[in-house]
């Protein structure tokens, strides 16, 4: 490792965009930048490639720094968590930056759920729920080992996420539509909206134009912040799911579960009714667990694998 080589750089990307930071190697930011989606399963493996590659090149622009002062690059990408994808976009990028470096740097592509682990504790321990569309719950024990719970995808579990949450919701619309039980409000909110006020309409929707069942979550949401019970219910039987996993996981950090655990994802990581329902499900199940707020961002947790990876070079 040179020793001009003195920055670091990390990324955030999903399906819709992607952040930068080029940092020096106290994590002192130097040039954040904004580009579009770098998730392979959206946008492919090469166009990810060159949108990280751009990402790199413009950081370094704004910085007036050259790229040859980048010792080590970690990419936090949504869509990565499988090793042959990591492994095909890894090459992808190191074709995309052979033009950028006369010497490529140790380059590290890691999940966006990994980065916000590192973020959210600023290095250290934690637990981290995710809920978005998708959910995980994800630790990080005081040796560095990272435990994983949940995150089997919508067909075998995600319990607690924008996918469940939406799902339950049709199921109890269908029912009350069958005259099985009532969802008054829900099926309300589901004709002003959509437009949905037959089972065939329900049926097209979600067997022939692919409706993202994720969406509908907001609206349960809506109905619980009105006190509609259904939707209530649909809350705490999510909120009891997760928790068991947040326990699971505790458990593996730190058997006393004196643990500090962070909301991430667009359905907790602010004051909502679902929030609020999930935190007090879990403080009464753990009560060691102590839930607070993020220390740094993910891309900052980027930057701080980067760190760690250019130490591990020199």
């Amino acid at each position: 490792m040179s020793i001009t080589q003195t920055l670091v750089f990390g990324a955030d990307g999903g399906g819709t965009k992607t952040a930068g930071l080029l940092a020096d190697t106290a994590g002192a930011a130097l040039a954040r930048v904004h580009l579009g989606a770098s998730n392979p399963n959206v946008v492919g493996i090469d166009q990810s490639a060159r949108n990280l590659a751009d990402l790199i090149r413009q950081c370094c622009t704004e910085a007036g720094r050259a790229p040859s002062e980048v010792g080590a690059l970690v990419f936090g990408l949504a869509g990565t968590g499988s090793p042959a994808i990591r492994d095909r976009l890894l090459d992808a990028v190191r074709a995309e930056l052979s033009s950028t470096f006369t010497d490529l740097p140790p380059i590290m592509i890691e999940t966006d759920a990994r980065i916000a682990l590192e973020g959210a504790f600023g290095g250290g321990p934690g637990v981290i729920l995710i809920a978005g569309t998708g959910s995980i719950v994800l630790g990080k024990r005081a040796d560095g080992e990272i435990v994983r719970v949940g995150g089997w995808g919508r067909v075998l579990g995600d319990e607690g996420s924008g996918y469940y949450v939406g799902l339950e919701a049709l199921k109890a619309v269908s029912k009350d539509l069958d005259g099985l039980s009532e969802a008054t409000l829900l099926k309300e909110l589901f004709a002003a909206r959509l437009g949905w006020t037959s089972r065939q309409q329900i049926i097209l929707a979600v067997y022939q134009e692919d409706f993202a069942i994720p969406s509908l979550a907001p609206l349960v949401l809506q109905a619980a912040e009105k006190g509609d019970p259904v939707s209530l219910g649909i809350l705490r039987t999510a909120s009891s799911h997760v928790g068991e996993q947040i326990a699971a996981t505790t458990k593996r950090i730190d058997d006393t579960h004196k643990v500090r655990v962070v909301f991430v994802g667009g359905l907790i990581d602010h004051d909502t009714v679902y929030s609020a329902i999930l935190r007090d499900t879990i403080l009464n199940a753990i009560p060691g667990v102590e839930i607070c707020p993020p220390e740094r961002t993910p891309v900052e947790g980027a930057v701080l694998m980067a760190q760690q990876l250019l130490t591990t070079e020199m």
